[in-house]
């Protein structure tokens, strides 16, 4: 027996079209690396989605409330099929299975795969290079099996909605999975608009960042009107030293005894940036997990 977590309800979406376009092609056209991405992808038509493997008992309800989500509130055409292949293959496997190929991730999705076999042998060819795809038509999620329900949750979410369009993650939006802090770990309104956008009738795969930005004024507009009249943020991207700074102060890599420092150092760098908000509070918390002392307060 297990606790269901329940779907949360949807919410007005404030933010300036501005920003919403600037994010919205910072998510599509770059990696988490920062390498740049040549052309906007996605899956053109209808979408089938699969669950192979031994299926965790939450699994199978967390995927349809998902699919369910999905489809009201991104407009995306999406189903479940029982055909051993379709276009998004979720495969549930061991937790030391998926940390053969990724020793620090919990979960993780590739391109023009089918098993983690396949995943393994191409890991580093362009078969399963996002810079390479043009379109989407294959892709596997890879969950643990043996995890929480919790946990499986929260993989399925961030790793379905990078299977269909995003494939960055960046600290400075607040309210989105598409983050690495972890702090909102199922999809909000932010994210299943940018799914939305993504899955518009205006853009197609093949695209390229400027065709897209032409696109995306009129198209947000109709989207999201109310957001043509909130001014915009102009949020400043986080500089990759102190991305890698909050990374390495929490992240599974790190040694605890070099944890203090580097959430110094991202409190030192976020002070140089001038950064007040959520990017400030974020410091401040890694800080307090790897280091019992509050640094101190921003100017």
């Amino acid at each position: 027996m297990f606790l269901r977590f329940p779907s949360p309800p949807p919410t007005t979406l404030s933010v300036s079209n501005k920003d919403l376009a600037t994010d919205f092609l910072d998510l599509t056209f770059q990696l988490e690396t920062g390498k740049a991405l040549p052309v906007f992808t996605r899956f053109e038509g209808p979408i089938s989605v699969a669950i192979h493997g031994r299926i965790p008992a939450p699994l199978p309800a967390e995927l349809n409330r998902l699919i369910n989500r999905l489809r009201s509130e991104a407009d995306i055409d999406i189903f479940q099929t029982t055909s051993k292949t379709a276009n998004i293959n979720i495969h549930a496997i061991s937790r030391q299975d998926i940390k053969s190929t990724f020793p620090t991730a919990a979960c993780f999705v590739a391109p023009n795969v089918t098993s983690l076999g396949e995943s393994k042998r191409l890991r580093k060819t362009e078969v399963t290079s996002w810079s390479r795809q043009t379109t989407r038509s294959l892709v596997s999620i890879f969950l643990p099996s043996d995890a929480a329900p919790q946990e499986i949750r929260d993989c399925l979410h961030e790793e379905f909605a990078q299977s269909l369009a995003p494939l960055n993650d960046m600290y400075r939006l607040p309210n989105s999975v598409f983050n690495d802090d972890n702090i909102h770990n199922i999809l909000t309104t932010f994210d299943t608009t940018v799914l939305k956008i993504a899955y518009a009738p205006e853009l197609r795969s093949g695209m390229t960042r400027q065709e897209v930005a032409a696109r995306l004024p009129s198209l947000l507009s109709r989207l999201n009107p109310r957001g043509d009249q909130i001014p915009a943020r102009n949020a400043v991207p986080t500089s990759r030293a102190w991305n890698m700074a909050i990374s390495q102060a929490l992240g599974p890599g790190t040694a605890a005894q070099d944890r203090p420092s580097a959430a110094r150092r991202a409190i030192s760098l976020a002070r140089e940036a001038n950064y007040n908000d959520h990017l400030w509070a974020l410091a401040i918390l890694r800080w307090g997990a790897s280091y019992n002392t509050m640094p101190p307060k921003p100017r």
